[in-house]
């Protein structure tokens, strides 16, 4: 079965660029053969501004124990005070906006080419604000949330221009709601205000177009914009609006902003803690509640229970539909069953600030999260139950129950009323970085005048029994390729070590120069189709040294998996990872497995570009 456990595979948050450097060094008065390294050691790696942490230095393998010296880059007005051989303070500036990274680097005394880094992430005053959708029609609402930080109060005062022109309601310190006029008679654009009540001379703003006519009921706005976490960007995260009711209510419901989405799983996954104070009942097994566990494969993992809701999305609902309600049970990490967890308590992603969205909006090319390929590996029907849904209170120990088809997570889009055989996702073209980027993400394949396959220019790739199909880069055959809008790169495998991965972030490349004028040939597993695709990949150190300003990178890319593609063509290094990156700039279509699309022979599923 493919679930969960290869989409999220570049899942990475940038946390603040907290991370540790290692570098290899020479002999210096060691003995041949034995470097000398430094590891680093930080009281906080993030801190607000005028605050100060303390650096350690361990050194090994130095006879002299001469220990280090120290060095920063950064923010101006930062400084290092109590330098011994051994250790430091860095003081941050006393004044920094929104937020910046300081490097603190400690270089060996014995040896100079031997030098390690720690990344200080320096919280300012700042203020963020985002509307959703960004394009509206008469009447109709755009939700607005505003993220205040280094400052002693997190709440603002909200305005906009033209201050006759619609309305502003449902106002807290943080949020709002911006509500058109019912009639419109040209296409207007608002500029909403958030201002700091804690220093009124700090603000930002948003801007909401206005149109005559309501857009397409079946196309929602999606962002790349760095994610919901104040202080740290989502690199290459596209985000997506979704309102979530109780069953057959219009009124007990609440819009969740930041959902990932994602091409490269199935249904829905919201944190609890945004879905402000909304319960939904869940579904049972023998008496129990029905839980599910969702893998990645780098052995991290969403857990939490399963509940029919609507779901609401542009103008499309889903009605009651199983989602994955994400959060620990109430008896802690020791209640999810190892089988899930593998163990790992760092592994659960249960919260905002290590998911880095509020949740995924699954629209892959299966009706359910246990389905491919037409069989189900939950419901018994295949001989064994995937470690998938758990009957809980659970322990340790607990193994998975089978589940029938109706209790599984859902694709939304399948429950749609019409516009339920795939999705379309279009994005505009992106260089090396951009701040943001807006796109589309239209529901339906061939049911509307805005989502049909265009009759030339554009290539069908029906996907194999696994969901794939094959690309073929610098001489390797990758039978087991994939796109997937939730993974945040191109990602490859390299088992030649031909393109250098960055010391700092170990899931990244970091060639010397840029790789220019690559190309790579896709190929359906199952019919004749095939194309030429062209693309860059930069080095992230570079990249991300406009961090926090960018968001949005169309050459970021990085290693998948370590060996060369044996076995038959399975496995992690038989997958060329085509991330969101491949997205930019590109028209994509995914449809869904069992479902007719029109005037096409090609057999779902399948993905077009």
């Amino acid at each position: 079965m493919k679930t969960l456990t290869r989409s999220f595979l570049a899942l990475a948050i940038l946390a603040a660029l907290a991370l540790l450097a290692g570098c290899g060094g020479s002999n210096g008065q060691t003995p041949v053969g034995v470097p000398i390294t430094i590891s680093l050691s930080a009281s906080s790696t993030s801190i607000n501004q005028g605050s100060s942490t303390n650096i350690t230095a361990t050194v090994s393998n130095d006879s002299s124990n001469a220990g280090v010296t120290w060095s920063q880059s950064g923010p101006s007005g930062g400084s290092l005070t109590n330098v011994t051989t051994t250790s430091v303070t860095y003081n941050a500036p006393a004044s920094v906006s929104g937020s910046s990274v300081a490097s603190i680097t400690a270089t060996s005394k014995a040896d100079t080419t031997v030098t390690n880094s720690v990344q200080i992430t320096i919280t300012g005053t700042g203020i963020s604000v985002t509307a959703s959708p960004t394009t509206i029609g008469p009447s109709q609402a755009s939700n607005l949330t505003a993220t205040v930080t280094g400052e002693s109060s997190t709440n603002v005062t909200w305005s906009f221009t033209p201050s006759n022109f619609g309305s502003l309601g449902s106002e807290t310190g943080t949020t709002a709601v911006y509500t058109a006029p019912s009639t419109v008679s040209s296409s207007t654009t608002v500029t909403v205000k958030a201002t700091s009540t804690a220093d009124t001379s700090l603000s930002q703003t948003a801007t909401i177009t206005v149109n005559t006519t309501a857009p397409s009921s079946n196309v929602a706005d999606i962002i790349v914009d760095g994610g919901p976490v104040a202080g740290q960007i989502y690199a290459n995260g596209s985000f997506v609006t979704v309102t979530i009711c109780q069953p057959g209510s219009t009124t007990n419901c609440a819009t969740v902003d930041h959902l990932l989405v994602d091409t490269g799983s199935f249904g829905l996954r919201v944190l609890q803690t945004e879905l402000n104070g909304l319960t939904l009942t869940p579904i049972t097994s023998s008496g129990l509640t029905l839980n599910d566990c969702a893998q990645f494969v780098d052995g991290s993992f969403l857990w939490g229970e399963v509940a029919p809701a609507d779901v609401h999305i542009a103008g499309e609902t889903a009605s009651s539909i199983p989602i994955h309600v994400v959060a620990d049970p109430s008896g802690g990490f020791s209640s999810i069953p190892t089988a899930c967890s593998s163990g790992i308590s760092s592994g659960d992603q249960d919260n905002q600030a290590a998911l880095g969205a509020n949740g995924i909006l699954g629209v892959g090319p299966e009706p359910l999260d246990c389905e491919l390929a037409g069989v189900n590996y939950c419901d018994g029907s295949s001989g064994s139950v995937s470690p998938v849904y758990y009957a809980c209170p659970c322990t340790s120990t607990s193994t998975a129950v089978q589940t029938p088809d109706a209790d599984q997570v859902t694709n939304p889009v399948v429950a749609f009323t019409t516009d339920n055989n795939g999705v379309v996702i279009t994005f505009p073209s992106v260089g090396a970085a951009a701040a943001t980027v807006s796109g589309t993400l239209t529901f339906g394949i061939n049911t509307q005048s805005n989502n049909t396959v265009p009759p030339s220019g554009v290539t069908v790739y029906q996907l194999d029994s696994s969901d794939s199909f094959s690309t073929t880069y610098s001489g390797m055959s990758l039978p087991q390729s994939f796109l997937d809008s939730g993974s945040n790169g191109y990602f490859i495998p390299d088992p030649n070590n031909l393109i250098v991965i960055c010391t700092d972030f170990t899931s990244f490349f970091c060639p010397a120069s840029n790789l220019t004028g690559q190309t790579a040939t896709t190929a359906s597993n199952v019919t004749s189709a095939s194309g030429i695709v062209s693309f860059e990949i930069d080095n992230t150190d570079n990249l991300f040294a406009t961090y926090p300003s960018d968001a949005a990178f169309g050459t970021l890319g990085g290693p998948n998996g370590t060996t060369t593609c044996s076995g038959g063509g399975t496995g992690q290094s038989c997958s060329f990872d085509w991330g969101l990156p491949f997205f930019y700039g590109r028209t994509v279509f995914t449809a869904i497995d069992g479902a007719t699309v029109s005037n096409q022979s090609t057999p779902t599923p399948w993905w077009a570009y």
